[in-house]
C-alpha cells in the first residue's frame, strides 16, 4: 500500500471518528422504557448520549475495529485489536483486490506477512517473484521505525482514535433515532449531518455506553463501515517463532 493509500485511509477513519463527538442539538426520540440490563442511554437526549459515548470510548484500554473505507479506487478493509500499549494483531487488505497481510506489533516491533498477491502488487516486475521465495511464506520483522513497516502500523495507533474520541467539533446537527443491535448487542441510533458529511452511529445501551458502529459518507463521497468491539480486553499479539520470520534487512 502507497503512502498516499495509507494516509488517506487513515485520515478517513479518523473522519469517521470525529463524526462521533457529536456536538450539535437534537431532540431525542422516545426510546421506551429500559430493561434490567440496561444501562438507560437509549432515555437521553442525543447530545447527552453523545456525550456518554464520547467518554466511554476516551476510556477504552484496548479494543477491536472492523472498518471498510470505500472510495474511487476500491475498499480498504481492517480488522484490528490494539491496546494502549502499543500491541496490535490483524490484518489489512488494501484496495484493488490485491491481496492481504497480517500484522502483529509489540511496542515498537512489528511483524508483517504479505500474501503472494500482495507481494506481486508491492514489488514490480521480475523481483516480486524472488521476493516471494526468499520471504517465502514467513512474517517480515522491523521496527516501527521503517517506512514499509511504519505505514501498517499506524492503523495499530489506539491513542490517535482516543483522540477524535474526545474531540469536539461545531455545528454538528445530530438526531437520535431507534432502537437497535450490533453483532447481537443491544444500542440506540444517532444520525449526524455536519457540513456537507453525514453519518449514523450506534451506541451501546447495555454496560459501558460504548460506540458499537459508525457509517458514514463524506464531501468527496467517501464511505466507511466501522465497528468496535472486545473494549479493554487482552491483545492476543504474540510474535512470531523465529523460524517463522525473516529481518526486513535482508530483503533490502
Amino acid at each position: 500500500m502507497s503512502p498516499t493509500r495509507t494516509v488517506a485511509a487513515r485520515r478517513a477513519t479518523a473522519w469517521a471518528a470525529c463524526l462521533l463527538v457529536f456536538a450539535g442539538a437534537g431532540a431525542g426520540l422516545g426510546a421506551g422504557v429500559a430493561g434490567a440490563d440496561d444501562n438507560g442511554i437509549a432515555d437521553k437526549e442525543a447530545p447527552a448520549v453523545a456525550d456518554a459515548a464520547r467518554k466511554a470510548m476516551s476510556k477504552v484500554t484496548a479494543m477491536r475495529m472492523a472498518a471498510k473505507v470505500t472510495d474511487g479506487s476500491g475498499t480498504i478493509a481492517l480488522d484490528l485489536r490494539f491496546d494502549e500499549g502499543g500491541n496490535c494483531v490483524g490484518t489489512v487488505e488494501p484496495a484493488g483486490g490485491s491481496g492481504a497481510a497480517e500484522v502483529i506489533k509489540r511496542g515498537d516491533d512489528v511483524w508483517m506477512k504479505l500474501d503472494d498477491e500482495l507481494l506481486r502488487a508491492q514489488v514490480p516486475g521480475p523481483a516480486a517473484e524472488d521476493a516471494i521465495a526468499l520471504v517465502n511464506g514467513r512474517y517480515v520483522h522491523g521496527t516501527t521505525k521503517s517506512p514499509v513497516l511504519s505505514e501498517f502500523a499506524e492503523f495499530c495507533d489506539l491513542d490517535f482514535f482516543k483522540e477524535q474520541f474526545t474531540a469536539k467539533p461545531t455545528n454538528e446537527q445530530l438526531t437520535k433515532g431507534s432502537r437497535t443491535t450490533v453483532d447481537g448487542r443491544p444500542a440506540i441510533t444517532l444520525t449526524s449531518r455536519r457540513d456537507g458529511e453525514t453519518g449514523s452511529f450506534q451506541v451501546s445501551t447495555q454496560d459501558e455506553p460504548y460506540l458499537l458502529r459508525i457509517q458514514g459518507t463524506d464531501t468527496s463521497g467517501q464511505r466507511l463501515d466501522a465497528t468496535f468491539s472486545a473494549f479493554d480486553e487482552a491483545v492476543p499479539a504474540k510474535p512470531p517463532a523465529p523460524a517463522d520470520s525473516i529481518d526486513l534487512s535482508q530483503l533490502q
